[in-house]
This record gives structure tokens, sequence and C-alpha cells, in this order.
């Protein structure tokens, strides 16, 4: 009798903990004009940290006379700094979005090459979050199912379509992110450095000291 309730409580840990804790497929802001400003590349460091516990000793547990009795390990969180280097583009001061940028600048190719990304992205990250939901069925059905191998299977392999899914959906996430772009560094330059010739500057690298949006 403590099934459903047991399924209900899994059902509500495996929500909390991964369909809801799941990056949204959000696109960076769009919407950007020409302005008469130069585009250009900027080259940037992405810092940011995680949290993990790890093992940092044992306690010993000992009996009256002082004998080993048995041992628990101690873990404490340590925190993780990452590092990453990124590049965008910007118009004059602000960042802008990879599909204004091209856009402005006029190269078709990258722009569609953007969108298909963008798209690609979308498609990714939903197929992903389905896949969860398929996962997480499949191990509801197996608390219900009385014979062993077939509960096996329904836990085990619900259990992998959802890590196999959040990290689908993952992927498609990042997809969407402005530090993730569908060309080269070069080509973003090459188109930078024509658009800016018709402004009649030459557009530089204006390091990281710009406003950015996203």
């Amino acid at each position: 009798m403590m099934r459903p309730t047991l399924t209900l409580l899994t059902l509500s840990l495996i929500a909390s903990t991964g369909c809801f804790a799941l990056p949204s497929a959000q696109a960076p802001k769009t919407g950007a004009v020409a302005t008469g400003e130069p585009l250009n590349v900027v080259d940037d460091v992405k810092v940011w940290t995680t949290t993990s516990k790890e093992k940092v000793g044992e306690a010993v547990h000992k009996d009256a006379n002082g004998n080993k009795v048995g041992s628990t390990d101690v873990y404490a969180e340590k925190t993780h700094v990452h590092t990453q280097k990124v590049w965008y583009v910007v118009q004059g001061p602000e960042q802008i979005a990879d599909e204004d940028f091209f856009r402005i600048a006029g190269d078709q190719q990258a722009v569609d090459a953007t969108l298909k990304m963008r798209q690609e992205g979308r498609r990714q990250n939903r197929n992903g979050k389905i896949a969860m939901g398929a996962g997480v069925v499949s191990m509801i059905a197996g608390f219900f199912v009385p014979q062993p191998i077939i509960r096996t299977v329904l836990l085990a392999g619900g259990g992998l379509t959802v890590s196999g899914g959040w990290y689908w959906a993952y992927a498609g996430a990042k997809k969407m992110e402005p530090e993730t772009h569908a060309v080269q560094r070069s080509m973003a330059e090459r188109a930078a450095r024509q658009y800016n010739q018709g402004l009649g500057s030459v557009g530089t690298n204006v390091g990281i000291n710009v406003s950015g949006k996203f």
C-alpha cells in the first residue's frame, strides 16, 4: 500500500531536481538596428562556480577498549571556479546578438547559419524534456509492476532515459546562449572589417570594457 506514496515522492523529487532545474532554451534578445557605429569582435573570459561534496577525511569509531569498530567518511562542500574563453560581438560599446550583428553587416549566410542553430537548439531542448518525461513515466510504471525483471527494466531504462534526456536538453539550451556561435570567429571579424570599411573606419578588437546585455 506504500507504492503510490513512494511513487509520488519519487515524481516530486525528479521534478524538483531535474525538469524544473533544467536551463530554458532562450535565445539572446534581438532587434538591434544599425546605428552607424563600428562592429567589433570582443574577447572575454566567462567565470562561474560550482559546488560539490568531497571526502575530506574519515572518522574512526572505537569501542570502550580502544579497538576500531568502524569508520565514517567525512564530506564537505567545496567550491570550484571554472573559466572559459569566449567571444561575442558588439556595435559600438553595446553587445548585440549574432543574428543582428550579421544582419547589420550584410552577411546573410551567417544569419541563416545562426538562425538554424537556434532552431536546432529549441528542438533539441524540447525533445530532451519530452524524453525526460517519458523516462519519469517508465520509472513510475516500474513501481507498480510485480515482475522483478520487468520492474528492473522499467526503472533502469527510465533512469537512463531521464539522464540522456537531460543532457540532450542541456545541449540544446547551450546552442541558445550568446557565447555559442554558428560560425567561426574569423568570419565575424571579416564581416565587421568589411562593414567598418564602408563606414570609413577600421574595426579593431575593443577589449572587454563594453556593456553586455546578455
